[in-house]
């Protein structure tokens, strides 16, 4: 397979990945509460954000930053704060494969985008 095309693969599943998931979050998590498990604690957060961050701060680096990473990093901050730590995570999560999808669709792009320039 062309790795052209493997990277578009990636980035396709990835994104109906992130997609799927923010369609079937719970009104639980809507709301803002969580059920704490076992494991969820503010040491696991905070792994967790360090990558979501260094995620953020790689696709800036390369100017590819989506909107709703920064949105969605402040919101796993203030969950934390609560003491909601599944929430937190989750969000923390997602904003980091938003981090690494980011830079995928850069690359990608940054190899492809002379195909749409009218000749």
């Amino acid at each position: 397979m062309n790795p052209g095309w493997m990277r578009i693969t990636i980035v396709l599943l990835l994104a109906s990945t992130l997609s799927a998931c923010n369609r079937n979050e719970s009104t639980e998590h809507t709301v803002g509460h969580s059920t704490p498990t076992p494991g969820a604690s503010s040491e696991s957060f905070a792994a967790v954000l360090d990558t979501a961050l260094s995620a953020q701060k790689a696709a800036a680096a390369v100017g590819a930053e989506w909107l709703e990473t920064g949105k969605l990093i402040e919101q796993a901050k203030l969950d934390a704060e609560l003491e909601n730590w599944d929430r937190a995570i989750d969000l923390a999560k997602k904003a980091k494969q938003q981090g690494d999808l980011a830079v995928i669709q850069a690359e990608r792009e940054s190899i492809t985008w002379h195909k749409r320039v009218i000749q």
